[in-house]
């Protein structure tokens, strides 16, 4: 038994605790695409790393043996590429297959055909060394991003695995050097695990806020017209009144005239465009600081911040106007809309003005359509104080 037979042990113990972390991580956790290859990969290592060290170091097979070592780091590669499916990496995986077959032939059959017994011990160091290499330089070639995030490190880790043993080998026996080469192996197996857990948590993690984002988008944003939705738009008018003086916004209600007409005789489809073009024409006619939403069904709501009823009046106008004016150029008939106009009062919540706003856009309706009107008094008995026609009626 040589003088490393002692860490040769502890390192090949480190490395079966690391692969069966993998292993189990594999079975119990969500992975990834790639992820049994580096388990497979830890495992052909424990068992070269645990012959070589059962075994006698003047065991006749041991040369043998160490042509475990040559295929790990290529097989991780072949799980890297399918890990980082969308990371453009050097060359392909048939090559990578096509080099461990030539690295495993070539360590075997060229010491009997050159008919050198030095290589006999030389060669499998050497097509490791190649493998390791390999794998680092195709690791380093990666573009750089979140994507390829570690692989870098990995391509370190290899270069330093694949320069040790060969190290060792020219200082010491070649004894010396085989089971030099296992224990570096497993040591840097063993590092490898916790790379590769290190890499599968931080995708779920990542794929974790992803979801988040999307998840807050779909509950925020009216996915069909892109603006905020009723609970969204009254979230933004609450933080948006907090900064002005009280009372000084005006809101509209706003209602596609005979918007059920447009979808029975042009299709749903032209109702869905009727809704996004009164949206988008609302996003560009608005200042930055003012708040949009989808009401609900064909009803859309304005937050004027800073405004009058009477500024909320030409917005009205001019809402109209160019949405009859873009109307043509989507496939759809002239377009009227109806609001109901509110000045927010001291201490008034939104609910309230919404309130408000419907009943000056059901008077709104009442008298025919395509008008704005704005209300003044309570609740329950209001004031319609101003009527103004808008554009052209619908037919």
């Amino acid at each position: 038994m040589n003088s490393l037979s002692p860490t040769l042990w502890l390192c090949t113990a480190m490395l079966v605790v690391a692969a069966s972390a993998l292993s189990a991580f594999d079975m119990t956790q969500r992975t990834y695409r790639g992820f049994q290859w580096w388990t497979c990969a830890l495992w052909l290592n424990v068992a070269g790393a645990a012959a070589i060290v059962w075994l006698d170091a003047a065991h006749m097979t041991l040369p043998l043996l160490q042509l475990v070592f040559v295929p790990w780091p290529l097989l991780c590669l072949l799980g890297l590429r399918r890990f980082h499916a969308r990371v453009a990496l050097a060359g392909s995986a048939r090559a990578d297959l096509a080099l461990l077959v030539a690295l495993l032939v070539g360590a075997s059959t060229a010491p009997r055909l050159l008919g050198d017994a030095a290589l006999v011990e030389l060669m499998p160091l050497m097509a490791a060394s190649a493998a390791l290499l390999y794998a680092a330089v195709v690791a380093w070639s990666a573009p750089k991003g979140h994507e390829a995030h570690g692989l870098t490190s990995l391509g370190a880790l290899w270069l330093v695995v694949a320069l040790l043993p060969a190290l060792g080998s020219a200082w010491g026996m070649a004894v010396h050097g085989a089971a030099l080469q296992a224990s570096v192996v497993a040591l840097g197996s063993t590092v490898m695990a916790f790379m590769a857990l290190t890499l599968s948590s931080q995708r779920t993690e990542r794929e974790l806020r992803q979801s988040r984002s999307r998840l807050r988008v779909l509950a925020n944003i009216d996915m069909l017209t892109q603006v905020p939705n009723r609970r969204r738009f009254e979230e933004l008018a609450r933080r948006a009144l907090q900064s002005d003086e009280d009372g000084s916004a005006a809101l509209l209600l706003v209602d596609i005239d005979h918007f059920k007409q447009i979808n029975d005789k042009l299709g749903h489809a032209a109702g869905d465009r009727a809704l996004k073009l009164v949206s988008r024409c609302t996003l560009e006619l608005l200042r930055s600081h003012d708040v949009a939403g989808r009401h609900g069904g064909d009803e859309f709501v304005m937050l004027l911040r800073r405004s009058s009823t009477q500024d909320a009046m030409q917005v009205a106008e001019r809402l109209v106007s160019y949405l009859q004016q873009q109307a043509h150029a989507h496939a759809l008939p002239r377009l009227t809309l109806s609001f109901g106009i509110v000045q927010m009062r001291r201490g008034e919540s939104i609910d309230a003005t919404l309130h408000r706003a419907d009943l000056a856009l059901y008077e709104a309706k009442r008298l025919g359509r395509s008008r704005a009107v704005a209300a003044d008094g309570d609740s329950d008995q209001p004031v319609f104080r101003s009527s103004q026609r808008l554009g052209l009626t619908s037919s």
